[in-house]
């Protein structure tokens, strides 16, 4: 059977944990600018989007904790799983829809990135670090090693995540430059 490292596993939740702590975070602190990426995103009916808007941050916030957790850490995985798995929908029916210039809503009003392809490639990743969450770890005893190694490797993953999230986010512009330059 197939069994992840523990400084692997806590590595993959300390990560995840900050990158839906923070964007629940950002989600609360301008509801109201969530709640209209929500309605824009026209999956739910106007009526739910405010219903809808108040539960995923409260679910990222649910799941942000619940995976640093041991005893609930699969179920909190399998929380965050759901959610990308619901994000990556919404944004591919909007793609498949032409609807190109509908606002991500995954930080708010701190990183506007209009829909692209790039984004279901971005949870693809996200949901394959929860599906690494959920599998069994092995059983060894962790050392002051791994609390580093931990500690260190989940800032790397949540600094790139941010990198490629600001790269998407300006994708558009740098396009703009290429064309003006041309």
């Amino acid at each position: 059977m197939f069994e992840v490292d523990p400084a692997v596993s806590w590595t993959i939740s300390v990560a995840l944990a900050v990158v839906f702590g923070a964007s629940a975070v950002i989600k609360f602190s301008d509801f109201d600018e969530f709640r209209a990426a929500v309605a824009n995103y026209r999956i739910v009916p106007e009526s739910f989007s405010l219903p809808a808007a108040a539960l995923i941050p409260i679910a990222e916030t649910a799941g942000a904790v619940g995976i640093l957790i041991p005893a609930t850490r699969h179920a909190a995985a399998a929380v965050l799983l759901f959610l990308l798995a619901i994000f990556t929908t919404a944004i591919i029916v909007n793609l498949m829809r032409g609807r190109l210039h509908v606002d991500c809503g995954c930080f708010g009003p701190v990183l506007r990135q209009p829909l692209s392809w790039w984004l279901p490639a971005r949870n693809a990743t996200l949901m394959t670090l929860a599906a690494i969450a959920i599998a069994p770890t092995a059983g060894r005893s962790m050392t002051p090693l791994d609390v580093a190694t931990i500690a260190f490797g989940a800032a790397a993953l949540v600094v790139l995540y941010l990198a490629a999230n600001y790269l998407l986010a300006n994708l558009p512009r740098l396009r703009a430059l290429e064309t003006a330059d041309a």
